[in-house]
């Protein structure tokens, strides 16, 4: 395995002014990793914090944990958690069957080699945790896997019916689990841990509830000896720890929804599109109705959900999480906002879709009486197979061009260079000269009768389709001369723009271990001390 960084010049958009253009955003965050001093800080800022429910959170945490096979590196992390001056390094994602995009394992990568540093800068224990964003109720969001077919992309969707359910609640059907198990491996090619790894994540299968619950077993599996702590955001018993801020956010509703909307508005009038755009009355919560997780709005006074006749006043509602804590869930603008309140953060980290949003909300922490989090880039990575290597260093080419989505211009220029065919511009000439052949007849069939010259337009069509089926199968013919290497391009192309995406958002973690090993996560966090600001390269 050999490791390569490239430069700022891959970043794009707000990650890229985050990095490169600081002071473009700086007013947007009340700690900003490139200036000096941000780490140490933030820690003196959580020593003047009180969390006087970490003796709950601990407890859950060693709960969860003590169930999971190989949990040994999970314990000693947690046994760390205890002490006054521990503090976290988050990251999170929803419940993506079989992990979701290799993305999710980067930020748990991230926030792993993160965790370590700040240890040492610190010398206070540091902890990485994940937070399971299992109260998320979209289900077409996290029931797929993409796997490839001879050199292309398809999206498989696991059979379940969408109820409203959150991810921690909704059961797994098994018998489609498996059936789309098996569906994914039968796009691998066979390597010597192709078994091994299908018979793991059947076993997952078959003793996972929910889909939480199939997720955490999952990560787990593949960061155990790394000690990467879950918290499960639809854990009910969470619930009850989070009870107090829950009605803190209830209380100070208006405030919030109008700084939700001054802090967008900000971000926006730098230039940059609406990264949540919802509506004045969303109050950032919801609400498990009819076993339905259902968004609450806050207008004039009065909490509601929207298509129903229900409705809560504000003391209504308060005595419902009083009551039912387990049906309230945060958003967006709220899970944030419930994370700073709940654990002793030193950093998240965060996708480039998250920087944007976490970036309009400074005054909604600052009504919280809270800082803005550190927010910090997560790793980003492209691995490219061996293959694919010898075929880019055969052509003398660049891999940052096949991940700027120049591969097919790339194969295109190449197969032209093979042959002195002019093809193309003999067949454009061969139409035009037929254009000005044909128009005097079909002038000629006008001044006959209208039915002739519907006739003549049908005949002009029919020949020039004759002609474009006598160019494509040139075309064809060239390419299949050089199909070799034509194959070897497209290969190129699925690994390393599967679907003209980056890689990391198409292709799963499992795909990665079966061609680079069962521990290359392991290798790599050998490698990697410090996350590099640009885009990273894997050659496997």
């Amino acid at each position: 395995m050999r490791i390569e960084e490239l430069g700022n010049d891959s970043l794009t958009g707000v990650l890229a002014d985050y990095i490169v253009n600081a002071d473009q955003l700086s007013d947007l965050f009340s700690y900003m990793p490139s200036d000096n001093g941000w780490l140490e800080l933030r820690r003196n800022d959580l020593s003047e914090r009180s969390f006087s429910h970490k003796e709950e959170l601990v407890s859950l945490l060693e709960q969860t944990h003590q169930t999971l096979p190989n949990n040994q590196a999970c314990m000693e992390q947690i046994h760390k958690l205890k002490q006054a001056n521990a503090t976290v390094v988050v990251t999170g994602q929803q419940a993506g069957i079989l992990a979701g995009p290799l993305y999710t394992v980067y930020k748990a990568m991230t926030a792993i080699v993160q965790a370590k540093q700040y240890e040492q800068m610190l010398d206070v224990p540091v902890v990485p945790l994940f937070w399971i964003a299992g109260e998320d109720h979209d289900l077409d969001e996290i029931r797929f896997v993409y796997t490839t077919k001879d050199l292309a992309w398809s999206k498989k969707m696991l059979h379940d019916e969408a109820n409203g359910q959150s991810a921690t609640d909704k059961e797994l059907p098994e018998g489609e689990l498996v059936e789309l198990i098996n569906q994914f491996f039968k796009g691998f090619a066979e390597t010597k841990q192709t078994r091994r790894l299908k018979e793991t994540t059947l076993a997952f299968a078959k003793d996972a509830k929910t889909y939480s619950d199939f997720f955490l077993h999952v990560m787990h599996h593949f960061f155990k000896d790394e000690g990467l702590l879950y918290l499960d955001s639809g854990d009910e018993s969470l619930r009850k720890i989070e009870q107090p801020f829950f009605k803190e956010i209830i209380e100070k509703m208006p405030l919030l929804q109008q700084k939700q909307v001054l802090g967008e508005e900000n971000f926006v009038r730098k230039g940059y599109a609406k990264p949540i755009g919802t509506d004045a009355s969303n109050a950032h919560l919801f609400y498990k109705l009819d076993n339905k997780r259902r968004r609450l709005d806050f207008e004039d006074g009065q909490f509601f959900i929207k298509d129903t006749s229900a409705t809560f006043s504000k003391e209504e509602l308060l005595q419902l999480v009083e009551e039912h804590p387990e049906r309230f869930s945060n958003n967006v603008v709220t899970r944030p906002l419930m994370q700073e309140w709940l654990l002793p953060t030193v950093a998240f980290v965060a996708g480039p879709g998250e920087l944007a949003y976490w970036a309009t909300l400074k005054d909604v922490f600052s009504s919280f009486e809270f800082k803005l989090t550190p927010v910090l880039p997560r790793l980003s990575v492209t691995f490219i197979p061996r293959q694919v290597e010898r075929h880019i260093y055969s052509k003398e080419e660049q891999v940052t061009d096949y991940l700027m989505g120049k591969g097919e211009a790339l194969k295109q220029s190449w197969l032209e260079s093979q042959h002195s065919f002019q093809i193309e511009a003999v067949a454009d000439q061969t139409l035009a000269a037929f254009e000005k052949a044909h128009l005097p007849f079909r002038e000629l069939a006008g001044e006959m009768s209208p039915t002739l010259h519907d006739m003549s337009i049908k005949n002009k069509a029919f020949i020039e389709d004759q002609i474009e089926f006598l160019r494509n199968r040139m075309r064809k013919e060239i390419e299949f001369r050089y199909a070799t290497e034509l194959t070897k391009y497209e290969e190129a192309l699925t690994w390393l723009r599967p679907l003209n995406q980056p890689q990391e958002r198409i292709v799963n973690p499992f795909t990665l271990l079966n061609i680079g090993g069962e521990d290359i996560f392991s290798r790599m966090l050998d490698e990697i001390h410090e996350i590099p600001t640009g885009h990273m390269l894997v050659y496997l």
